[in-house]
């Protein structure tokens, strides 16, 4: 019966909510505890091994984009090392796309 009230209670502030576009900016500049070697991804935690195949082909494109691989088994060897941190959206007060990544230099919308 708790989870019942509680999942009430979120639907109820969910639909009350009026979530407002007020501009966009770059990930870094935006979004709390963004750095240059992280990639942030939607979902709970996870590691290299147990990304799926969409979401390895999400992490090593964002690092082609970020200049930091010139190719996927370069971008693939790099998180590997552990220089590359990978870390869920909400950690960061963030939202993300499925298998998607957001990067440092990439554009986000910020919404309140």
């Amino acid at each position: 019966m708790d989870i019942e009230k509680a999942n009430d209670t979120a639907i109820e502030r969910m639909m009350e909510s009026r979530p407002m576009l007020i501009g966009m900016g770059v990930a870094r500049d935006v979004i709390p505890g963004m750095s240059d070697d992280l990639l942030m991804h939607a979902g709970p935690p996870i590691t290299w091994a147990r990304a799926s195949g969409p979401m390895r082909g999400a992490i090593t494109g964002a690092l082609i984009y970020e200049g930091k691989a010139k190719d996927m088994a370069e971008a693939q060897a790099l998180v590997e090392s552990g220089k590359i941190k990978l870390e869920p959206c909400h950690h960061h007060h963030a939202v993300g796309p499925m298998a998607g990544v957001t990067s440092p230099s990439m554009w986000v919308y910020i919404v309140e």
